[in-house]
């Protein structure tokens, strides 16, 4: 699916810039008689290029506009990961990947920022986030060979969990380090 929509989007470019050539600068050399069918295809070319890079800004800068912790927590986890990968785009880091749904050892996004190689796995919970988060997302970092693990939920860890993370150095992001990160998200 995703091969087929670049393939699709290769194709609208060369569209447009054909429609832009041919208004621009070959329309005065074409015969008079295809003015008909070629001006309202170059519009229509041009209009759905447009529209076409207008829903891709919104989608890629403002899909998350004024999200409030309310839809924050409504989210499921896979709406939650791709918010979260979101965010952390919004904050600077860069080379931003999501893992597979199922058998990611425990890491959701892999970031990089200064280049050190982040690991965050993404917990969307009501209760407080547990042990188990940190002991996969350890396990998940010497898997996938990163610097750096993170833990990141709209709720807060357990004492346990703390205490684990600050035994093995996994950097834990809650509540209120979420509401830190969202202040970069555009208004």
């Amino acid at each position: 699916m995703k091969r087929v929509l670049h393939r699709l989007v290769q194709l609208l470019w060369v569209l447009m810039v054909v429609a832009l050539v041919y208004g621009l600068w070959a329309r005065d050399m074409v015969p008079k008689s295809w003015h008909a069918i070629c001006d309202p295809t170059a519009f229509v070319v041009i209009c759905l290029f447009t529209v076409s890079v207008g829903v891709w800004v919104f989608w890629h800068h403002f899909r998350f506009r004024d999200i409030t912790m309310a839809h924050v927590d409504a989210m499921d986890g896979l709406e939650f990961e791709n918010f979260c990968a979101f965010l952390l785009k919004r904050n600077g880091y860069t080379r931003i990947q999501q893992t597979k749904g199922s058998g990611d050892q425990g890491v959701d996004v892999i970031a990089t920022k200064k280049g050190i190689k982040f690991g965050v796995q993404c917990k969307r919970y009501n209760g407080f986030v547990g042990n188990h988060a940190v002991q996969e997302i350890w396990s998940g970092k010497e898997y996938y060979q990163l610097d750096q693990a993170v833990v990141l939920t709209n709720s807060t860890f357990s004492d346990a969990a703390n205490d684990l993370a600050t035994q093995l150095g996994v950097t834990l992001i809650d509540r209120e380090g979420l509401r830190k990160l969202m202040k970069r998200l555009p208004s």
